[in-house]
């Protein structure tokens, strides 16, 4: 109970000194309204204390003080983040550049000492893998027709060593023929 009274003691003097605090508040404006309703009048004019014009003057001097430093620091900030922009643009651009060059290098690369793109030479191997499929059906070819030529060959040859074979046994035969017809002549001559 008695924390509850304490708590609520405290909230309640915070909240009377803030709202008497706003009341008071001396703004420029506020002074000079102030010094205009507590001058008197006379004729046309208005009569103001000395004082009162010594300390709006110095308040306004004050103010404007506050302001120029206020400025200054401003001022000050600004080209501070300008420069820290200069150099920030400047790391931009060398990461940009050094992303090109990184870049240009990933796409480009030396092969026998000759300064090649990936993609030129992907389409120079291809072509080139594409030349050597070709040869390989051309000479593919060439050989099945070069193994069927020479199997035939060998076939003829071979027909052709039979042949030549007959021929000799029947050249033989026929030979042997002719001999014997010829000895059994010459017995006859012989004989006769």
């Amino acid at each position: 109970m008695k924390r509850t009274k304490r708590i609520l003691l405290v909230a309640t003097l915070a909240l009377t000194s803030t709202v008497f605090a706003q009341g008071n508040v001396k703004t420029i404006n506020n002074q000079f309204s102030s010094l205009f309703n507590k001058s008197s009048n006379y004729q046309n004019y208005k009569i103001v204390d000395k004082q009162s014009l010594l300390d709006l003057q110095q308040n306004v001097e004050d103010s404007i003080g506050q302001y120029k430093s206020k400025l200054a620091e401003g001022e000050a900030l600004v080209a501070q983040h300008k420069k820290e922009l200069a150099g920030v643009s400047q790391k931009l651009e060398t990461a940009e550049q050094e992303l090109k060059t990184s870049l240009a290098k990933e796409e480009n690369f030396k092969f026998l000492g000759i300064a090649a793109d990936k993609n030129t030479f992907q389409t120079l191997i291809l072509a080139l893998i594409a030349f050597l499929l070709a040869m390989t059906g051309v000479f593919y070819y060439r050989f099945k027709k070069s193994n069927v030529d020479t199997k035939e060959a060998l076939r003829k040859l071979q027909d052709t060593d039979e042949e030549l074979e007959e021929f000799r046994k029947s050249s033989l035969e026929r030979e042997q023929k002719i001999r014997r017809q010829l000895q059994d002549e010459i017995n006859k001559n012989k004989i006769d």
